[in-house]
């Protein structure tokens, strides 16, 4: 995010949460503390307090009561480049029918998302491409990445490592029906914000608000994915005086259910 205000954000399903037939396995990653800045210098006030949030709206019926071992939070210094990329390994566990989710608060740069530990653009990032392919490496039909994050439309781009088109295009191992959606905060040269008022990210906000009913334009106690977009977009818009339009995109139907109750 900007300051650089960033919030990587959440995995949901391709059916209702709360539904029996499957599970969910999330990583949610907050990092406003970093090693190599201050308050005054680039430090994010809520980015973890975001990342909690959306572990907590997990754990709720609306989220789908996703069982903690289901579950990896990774806050501030324990949130590096290394623990993030063991995290996302937990993807593996999941079977066609469950669901994975990736949510991450910080910084991001052109290439990926800020690490902890990450200094300067290269390498040490959590990269886009690193995304990809632990989505790709997942059997589950459902993947859901939410990011609100400075320069986040950049992850549209093609990966490196595949003649795909958007990148997110999946391997034999998940088949040709998945569901994979991207909600992202901000266009590929936008800056994402926090707002002291709402107490967080701005899109992080409205997305919560959103899923917890909000959204919920035909009041039939489920809430898609195109009806949590078109809550959250304009919000974010009218809270930022247009200087950040959340971007989604994905291989998925409108009425994919992503929560509840």
């Amino acid at each position: 995010m900007c300051l650089l205000w960033l919030s990587l954000n959440l995995l949901l399903a391709c059916q209702p949460l709360k539904q029996s037939g499957g599970n969910t396995y999330a990583v949610v990653v907050g990092v406003g503390d970093y090693q190599w800045s201050t308050a005054q210098t680039g430090d994010l006030p809520n980015a973890d307090a975001d990342a909690k949030r959306v572990v907590a709206f997990l754990q709720t019926d609306k989220g789908g009561r996703v069982p903690t071992p289901h579950i990896r939070l990774l806050l501030d210094r324990a949130a590096t480049r290394r623990s993030i990329l063991n995290a996302l390994t937990l993807f593996e566990q999941a079977q066609p029918q469950d669901r994975i989710l990736f949510f991450f608060s910080g910084h991001g740069a052109e290439e990926g998302f800020v690490p902890y530990e990450m200094k300067n653009s290269g390498t040490s990032c959590v990269s886009y491409d690193d995304v990809k392919a632990a989505f790709r490496a997942s059997a589950a039909q459902t993947k859901l990445c939410i990011a609100d994050a400075c320069l986040s439309g950049r992850m549209r781009q093609a990966d490196t490592k595949t003649t795909a088109p958007t990148g997110w295009r999946e391997s034999s191992k998940t088949g040709s029906q998945a569901n994979t959606v991207m909600i992202l905060s901000s266009r590929n040269n936008q800056v994402s914000y926090e707002s002291g008022a709402l107490g967080g990210g701005v899109f992080t906000h409205f997305l919560l608000n959103g899923l917890n009913g909000k959204a919920d334009a035909n009041r039939n106690r489920t809430v898609t994915i195109r009806e949590l977009y078109d809550y959250m977009a304009p919000r974010v818009r009218a809270n930022t005086a247009n200087g950040q339009r959340a971007v989604m995109f994905g291989h998925f139907t409108d009425d994919l259910p992503v929560s509840t109750w």
